[in-house]
C-alpha cells in the first residue's frame, strides 16, 4: 500500500503543478480551489500516508487500508471533477459530486486515524 500511496501522490503533484502552471500562464484563475485541494489531499496527504506506511508496515497489513486508498483516492477524484465543474459552468447541480467526494474523503481520513491510533505503538522519548 505504501508504493501506491507514493506513487499516486507523484501522479497528483504532477496534476497540481500543471494545473497551477496553466492557471499562470492564462491568467485564468478560477481553478485556484481545485489546485489546493489536488495539492494537499492529493499529493501532500497520499505522499504522507504512504511514508507513514513505508515506516510503519505493521498498519498497511488487511483490508482496511486498501478501502481507506481506495475512498481517498475516488474521494478525491469526485470531489475535484465536482468542484471543477462546479467553477466552470457555473452549475451549482454538480455540488452533489462535491458533497459525495468530500463524505468519501472524511471517510477515509477517519479510517486512517483509526489505524493509527487502534495499531500504531510507539515509545516517544522524554
Amino acid at each position: 500500500m505504501c508504493q501506491r500511496f507514493i506513487h499516486t501522490a507523484v501522479l497528483f503533484f504532477v496534476v497540481g503543478v500543471s494545473l497551477g502552471a496553466y492557471m499562470g500562464l492564462t491568467g485564468n484563475f478560477t481553478l485556484v480551489p481545485v489546485h489546493a485541494h489536488i495539492n494537499l489531499l492529493g499529493w501532500v496527504s497520499m505522499a504522507l500516508i504512504g511514508l507513514l506506511y513505508a515506516h510503519y508496515p505493521h498498519l498497511q497489513r488487511g483490508r482496511l487500508p486498501k478501502l481507506q486508498y481506495w475512498l481517498h483516492l475516488a474521494g478525491l477524484v469526485l470531489m475535484m471533477s465536482g468542484l471543477a465543474l462546479l467553477k466552470t459552468m457555473n452549475d451549482t447541480s454538480f455540488l452533489f459530486m462535491v458533497i459525495t467526494g468530500s463524505g468519501m474523503l472524511i471517510a477515509a481520513v477517519l479510517l486512517l486515524a483509526y489505524l493509527v491510533t487502534a495499531r500504531l505503538r510507539i515509545e516517544c522519548a522524554g
